[in-house]
């Protein structure tokens, strides 16, 4: 494993927030890539010399076409004809649909997201893909933990 000083980590967020915050707070002692979208965040992990993914849950500043997902077939299959309800699930959910890509296109990367989830769900996504964990916001100290406990660093 690299160490903290070496650690290059991926930001896939729909805005520049976690950007702004790392480059902040944790520039020093993390290199950021950083990424809006899931296309663009398995470009990034296709190039190399990732270390991590820090996620975003929710997109919902990110044009419909770059979710991942198909809102149709998600209203057909979950919500009736309510287009709307299904794309605030696809925007919602983004950041689990990202992380599920990327662990098919076969990337293992530990995952950090930064949301309130509850415990099981943390759980939960541990089970399904591997190294995840979860802090409840933008916490230096509780992000640079968690990537410990996920062996980055």
């Amino acid at each position: 494993m690299p160490t903290v000083a070496e650690a290059t980590l991926l930001l896939v967020e729909d805005g520049t927030e976690y950007r702004s915050f790392f480059e902040l707070f944790l520039a020093d002692p993390y290199t950021v890539v950083h990424t809006q979208n899931g296309a663009a965040a398995l470009s990034a992990l296709a190039a190399g010399g990732i270390d991590a993914i820090v996620l975003d849950m929710r997109f919902d500043r990110t044009p419909t076409e770059l979710l991942l997902g198909d809102v149709d077939e998600v209203t057909r299959r979950h919500f009736g004809r309510d287009r709307d309800r299904a794309l605030r699930y696809l925007q919602d959910q983004q950041g689990t649909l990202i992380l599920e890509t990327i662990r098919q296109a076969g990337h293992v990367h530990p995952a950090l997201f930064i949301s309130d989830m509850p415990p099981r769900r943390a759980l939960n996504l541990r089970k399904l893909y591997g190294a995840v964990a979860a802090v409840p916001g933008f916490d230096a100290a509780a992000i640079r933990s968690a990537l410990r406990d996920l062996g980055v660093g």
